[in-house]
């Protein structure tokens, strides 16, 4: 097993990936004071029933609103959302956005459905092309 470097490229990138993903959760929840945020708990929390999970290490199965603030608080770094959380936070807000970030941290991406119709009418694209090019050869050997 090969041991990384700290120094190697992205690995530094790990440190501000938390801070980044409260910032984006932060952006999408609105302010602290907003109904937003008091309706994105209970939303959380039914997901988390729906889904038979635990958004907490704690034996609680629910979170209030208090522990959504601590969790997008940019000074408050005792309290990371977890995985868990953090998933059930994109659900309920339909937004990819702090997902995305983690993803990027170790190289990969979040696909949406456009991207799909995108990359599928590309591939389409691509095929029709690489038909023509081998009829263009097939005609010309004819």
């Amino acid at each position: 097993m090969r041991q990384v470097s700290l120094l190697a490229p992205g690995i530094a990138a790990l440190a501000h990936v938390m801070p980044d993903v409260r910032a984006a959760m932060r952006q999408i929840a609105g302010s602290r004071e907003s109904e937003g945020r008091k309706a994105l708990v209970d939303k959380l929390n039914q997901i988390a029933s729906e889904a038979e999970i635990k958004l907490t290490g704690g034996n609680s199965k629910s979170i209030s609103k208090d522990l959504l603030d601590k969790w997008l608080s940019p000074s408050d770094s005792s309290h990371p959302p977890s995985l868990l959380a953090i998933l059930a936070f994109c659900r309920a807000t339909d937004n990819p956005a702090p997902l995305q970030i983690i993803l990027r941290a170790v190289g990969l991406d979040v696909m949406t459905d456009e991207d799909r119709k995108f990359r599928d009418y590309g591939r389409a694209v691509w095929e029709a092309e690489e038909a023509a090019r081998n009829r263009k050869r097939i005609r010309e050997r004819i």
